[in-house]
């Protein structure tokens, strides 16, 4: 039997993401696929908009056979990081064939040269790169022009409006860190490149069966959405059947989620820097320049969306404050992550949860691992190593934040992460 692997935050899940699972079983033949998803914590350094297990059911009724967790440390990285820490788990599960991704163009063999030149650094691609990152232009600037400066030099016959409407398309990015991170890995598994069908991550609109999880996420907070009514005939057209009742049934109950109902805690690590010195520059992906910047506006932080846009600069993305902002409230840092990479990244797979049709699947992958699969957080210490202990507790650490400011804002009782139960299908 194959499986296929894809690595995803359906943040939250929709048509398109249905259709992912769908062609990826079409386009591979796979019998069986594996969701390595991010938690309660996504990639851009925000929180969920809706929970972990929640979007794990959803998966599960919409084609998937299991849901694991891609830990928090590498769920809230950068593309790069994010890409390594997803393809390391693929690799270590011993089990996959194929890792399938969504990407703005399904050019395979293009997404593959654009990661080569990246990859290898030749001297035309480096020292362009270092060029514009010494001008003061940002990192995805430099990069775009470190690229095509290259292809123009190696005589490819790529056009450059081609090769920017590879790196202006987030998802093709994403796809071609897998990429990079796969080589990087010596992983097994087959890329599988699937053209989405929707308008983009940032496109607002609504008129399309396939929308974009911003969108949705927008619907819920226009004005007029004072029940679930006011947007139940709205998401039936955007979201699989599936979810109608699972939508339905924990609306301001566990969900929407927005960064805005964590102001007050980031404000909190802000005012305890000050006053206790948490040491931001020592934090993953920190910078004495950053560190600088963030507690030049600290003291006049009103929210977080309010602090970014005062902390933004040429050569600092929002995303990567938001990224700092979260790394404070749970104390990960360079030395960590150093521990982390000696290790190869993985210590455990974190199942959210399974399809008993395909129970068969958890049962190959704990037969061809070496690592931990945890089902039951409480027996976690009795199976992990000291830092395999320590990535799994801050994310911990992490799910009882969020789960304390979703009970605060809707008075709903949630249960812990030690008593909550596996979704299963």
């Amino acid at each position: 039997m194959k499986t296929a692997a894809i690595i995803a935050e359906f943040n939250p899940f929709h048509n398109g993401h249905a259709y992912l699972i769908k062609e990826a079983k079409k386009k591979t033949g796979a019998d069986r696929v594996v969701i390595i998803m991010s938690g309660n914590f996504v990639q851009r350094g925000e929180p969920a908009f809706m929970d972990k297990f929640t979007r794990a059911e959803m998966a599960l009724k919409n084609g998937a056979d299991l849901v694991v967790e891609l830990p928090i440390v590498y769920a809230t990285g950068s593309a790069a990081y994010f890409a390594l820490g997803a393809v390391k788990m693929v690799k270590k599960l011993r089990t996959v064939d194929y890792l399938c991704f969504g990407s703005e163009t399904a050019n395979i063999e293009l997404l593959k040269t654009i990661a080569s030149i990246i990859q290898n650094e030749d001297d035309i691609y480096t020292s362009t790169l270092q060029s514009y990152l010494k001008h003061g232009f940002s990192f995805a600037r430099s990069r775009e022009n470190a690229i095509l400066k290259s292809i123009a030099m190696s005589g490819m016959n790529i056009s450059a409006e081609t090769v920017q409407s590879v790196l202006n398309s987030p998802n093709s990015i994403l796809a071609i860190e897998y990429l990079i991170a796969l080589k990087k890995s010596n992983c097994y598994a087959e890329p599988v490149a699937i053209k989405r069908t929707d308008a983009g991550y940032k496109n607002m609109g609504l008129t399309s069966s396939h929308v974009s999880a911003m969108a949705i996420r927008s619907l819920y907070q226009k004005p007029s959405v004072l029940t679930f009514n006011n947007i139940r005939e709205t998401l039936s057209s955007l979201v699989p059947s599936t979810e109608h009742e699972l939508l339905e049934k924990y609306y301001k109950k566990t969900y929407p989620i927005y960064q805005h109902d964590f102001d007050n805690i980031v404000g909190y690590s802000l005012i305890k820097d000050r006053f206790e010195d948490l040491k931001i520059e020592n934090l993953f992906d920190s910078t004495q320049e950053l560190a600088n910047r963030i507690r030049k506006f600290a003291t006049s932080y009103t929210s977080i969306e309010a602090f970014t846009n005062d902390c933004n600069a040429p050569t600092i993305t929002t995303s990567r404050i938001n990224r700092i902002l979260l790394y404070m409230l749970f104390g990960y840092t360079k030395g960590d992550f150093e521990e982390y990479k000696k290790d190869d990244y993985i210590y455990y797979f974190r199942v959210l949860g399974f399809n008993k049709e395909h129970s068969d699947l958890l049962s190959q992958i704990s037969k061809n691992t070496p690592f931990p699969i945890i089902t039951q957080p409480v027996r976690a210490n009795e199976v992990l190593s000291k830092n395999g202990m320590k990535m799994f507790l801050t994310n911990m650490y992490a799910d009882e934040l969020y789960r304390m400011v979703a009970m605060n804002k809707y008075g709903y009782s949630i249960p812990t992460e030690e008593e909550h139960e596996l979704a299963i299908l």
